[in-house]
Order: C-alpha cells, then structure tokens, then sequence
C-alpha cells in the first residue's frame, strides 16, 4: 500500500465549495485522460501485484480452472485480476463495495466506488452506518500496481451539505431510509467521472459534483451544484462517462430515475447535462430517445456521439444511440444480449476496433465484444472472449461486475477495467482487471482455455 498525507477538510473563502486533501507518494507513469500520451500502443505491461488473497478469492468465487488461466495469462502479459479495494476491515454492514468507475490524469488512475450495507435491502445486507458513501475514492501513480487509502468524498462537504435530508442521499432513501419523507439532498442517482481538457477531475455521485484540480490529492464539492432547491427535478440517474467539449462544456448523460421514493427505468427520454463552469452550475435538456433507456455509455468518436444503454423495454439487450447535439438520438437495435448492466465502450487504436466490455449477470461472465466502425449502423458485434467468470447466482449468492469507465494506459498497451465481486448482501470488494490492448492475441489465449 502506498503511502499517504494525512487528509484534512478546508473551506474555500469566497465561495461554496468545500475542499479536502488526499495525497500519495509512489512511481509515476505518463498517462493522459483516459489515455496514454503520445504514439501507438505500446506491447502490454501489466502492472503486477500481490498474489490473491484468501479474502480476494472468496470475493471473486472463481474455479480453480478460471484463477489457473489468469494466471497463466498474467505470466504470458495477458491479463490479470488485482484487488483495489477490499472489505478487510469494512466499518459495520458497509461491507458491500462496488459500482467503480476510473479516469486518468497525467500520471494518474483514480477509482470511484460505493461503499454501502449491500445490493439488496437492509432486511438482508444490514443498515447504514456514517461511513455509508457513494464516493469513496482511491489513486494509483504505478499504472494500478499499489493504490492509496480510500478517501471518502462526504468528507470534502460543508456538514449540511453532507446531512441534507438525512444519512442516506436522496435517491436511495426509498431502499435504505425508506421511513425519511424528507425532500431535500441531490437528486442525482449512480456515479460519473471524467478528466477535463485542463487536466482536472469532475466527478458526479448520489452526494453531489466533486472536482479536484491536483490529480485527486484535493477535492472541492460544489455546494449548490445540482441539489435540489436549485435543480428541482426529478432524480436524474446519470451515465458512467462525461464529455469536455471544447464548445459545449461539461457533458453528463442519462435519465429520469422517477421522484424521490418512487425509482422506475422506463423514462424515454435521453437527458444532457451541461456545464460551462467546470461543473459548479449545470443546466439540463431532454430528448426524446424512442425508448426506455438506461445508463448511457458514451463515447465521441470520428465527432459522433454513440451511445451503448440498457433497453429497459426488452430486459434482455443493450441497445445503441447516435446523437447530435440539438436532435433527438437515433435507436440501433443491437445483438448485444442478455442486457443487464452498465458497460464500457472504447476505440481500441490497436485494433482499429469499437469494443464493449460488459457483463453477462445470467451466467456471471465478463464478456469483451467488438466491432469496425463502419459497421455502427448495423448493430452486429462481435464476442471476442470471455474475459472472466465467477460462481453463483446473481443477485442471490453472488453479485457483479459493472465495467463501466474503464481506462485505456496507451503507453502499457493494456486497457484496466474496474469491476466488482461479491455477494449481493455484502461483502464485495472492487478488483483491476487489466488486458493487452492486442485483442486478437488476448482471445486466441482465452479461447483455447
């Protein structure tokens, strides 16, 4: 573990942020934004780490054959499994950590996950306790080798701001806190981060919007930002990845989530979010998607806006969008089956390739799909490989995988992919799965396993 400054809450004169600090001394790489600086992928350089723990293997309910090919693959540079973020020593019932999604800066990787009693409800996973958050962050300057200790992003609010309306943020009260009638919080449900085009970090969650200037050493929480006497929606459940533009400003995708203690997936709506100030004031506009829609993945490639988003119409398929600001997006129905869950999408430079990391909770299996560019209309992908499988049933013995915001270390060649692993009742721990870029060598070892 890598060493850390000691964290400490300030108050900026002058304005309505408050900030916090979160330091680390380790190796550094050079990376930028979601990607590496400067030329062509490099040949793949896992980061490495600690052997898997008795705790990590419980966690992830791999068979012996499955950790035998990760580590056949990890001694061929292939891919690997590392812990992040475990529950080793969880505080209470907030055993349950998951939902992480990454961005990188510089020379940095930064993780933001959950940290709650679990997936299901407190009659089986326990109640909140003060260290319930839904944004506990960590930072690795070693390419995901080391990491440090886990911060947690309330700390960085104005307590008011921190307890505004109870506990539990707003959009979960109805699970966790369902007796609090109470109004009042942020109305922003599931977690987004991103790097900007100056280099800072801006990151949304259930507590509000965070931005951190320093490569996640200090954050500032934008206290007015999106809460609910100045953005009075209904929840708004946001995509996992946001967009710099350098004309529109701060981009956040999603949906309406229902109001407050009545969640429902069925909007039909494709909801923006925009920011020109760095993410301090936001205003939103909705389009008319087609469908029931639910949490976009967004990527601008070749200056289209393509989208892949759970189709909550027919539960069993994630469905593409193409969007141009100003215009309702375009449905492309895909093979993407069976849909459930939040997945990754990214252009691979090496392979020239669209490609799709998500999960198959089914049979819980992560699954790398791809696809030529040219061939966004027709909505074919291709399965490339399995990438991992774990144990149980989801959602009644186990729970997984979110690989949504992953990062791409052009430099290291590999692609790191955040995912979770557990049991829906907690505990669950946040894991780096990390892969060569090369993909066609990666699936010609997997799927000779």
């Amino acid at each position: 573990m890598s060493k850390t400054k000691t964290s400490f809450v300030y108050l900026s004169r002058g304005t309505s942020r408050a900030s916090c600090t979160l330091g680390m001394v380790g190796a550094v790489v050079l990376l930028c934004g979601m990607f590496a600086c400067g030329g062509r992928p490099a040949q793949a350089q896992l980061p490495g780490g600690e052997p898997l723990s008795p705790l990590a293997k419980k966690l992830l309910m791999a068979s012996p054959k499955q950790l035998a090919t990760l580590e056949q693959g990890q001694k061929k540079g292939l891919i690997e499994i590392v812990p992040v973020h475990l529950p080793v020593d969880p505080p209470g019932d907030c055993n349950h950590y998951g939902w992480p999604v990454a961005t990188m800066v510089d020379e940095t990787i930064i993780v933001m996950h959950r940290r709650i009693p679990g997936h299901t409800t407190p009659r089986l996973s326990g109640w909140p306790n003060e260290k319930h958050s839904y944004g506990v962050v960590l930072r690795s300057v070693d390419g995901g080798r080391t990491w440090s200790e886990p911060f947690d992003l309330r700390m960085c609010m104005k307590p008011l701001d921190r307890y505004r309306g109870g506990l539990v943020p707003l959009s979960h009260r109805y699970k966790f806190d369902p007796e609090n009638k109470s109004k009042q919080g942020y109305p922003i449900h599931l977690y987004n981060i991103a790097t900007t085009r100056d280099g800072a970090v801006v990151a949304i969650n259930n507590h509000g919007v965070f931005r951190s200037e320093d490569k996640g050493k200090t954050w500032q929480h934008f206290s007015k930002a999106l809460r609910e006497d100045t953005f009075p929606r209904e929840i708004f459940s946001v995509g996992p990845r946001m967009i710099d533009h350098p004309e529109h400003g701060l981009l956040a995708f999603g949906n309406w989530f229902g109001p407050a203690g009545k969640p429902t997936t069925k909007s039909k709506k494709l909801v923006v979010l925009k920011s020109k100030d760095g993410g301090a004031t936001w205003k939103d506009k909705e389009y008319d998607a087609g469908f029931s829609q639910f949490a976009p993945v967004v990527l601008q490639h070749e200056g289209r806006y393509l989208f892949i988003t759970r189709n909550e119409d027919k539960k069993d398929t994630h469905s593409q969008m193409t969007w141009v600001p100003g215009q309702n997006p375009k449905l492309i129905l895909s093979n993407l089956k069976p849909g459930l869950g939040t997945v990754d999408l990214a252009f691979n430079e090496m392979t020239q390739r669209l490609e799709v990391c998500r999960s198959n909770r089914d049979a819980m299996k992560v699954i790398l799909w791809s696809m030529d560019p040219a061939d966004w209309e027709k909505g074919q992908w291709r399965r490339d490989c399995q990438l991992f499988a774990c144990g149980g049933e989801f959602y009644k013995s186990s729970d997984g995988f979110h690989p949504a915001a992953a990062v791409i270390d052009r430099k290291r060649g590999v692609q790191h992919i955040f995912i979770y692993v557990g049991h829906p009742n907690g505990p669950a721990g946040v894991f780096r799965l990390s892969r060569t870029l090369d993909t066609r060598k990666l699936a010609a070892f997997l799927n000779s396993q």
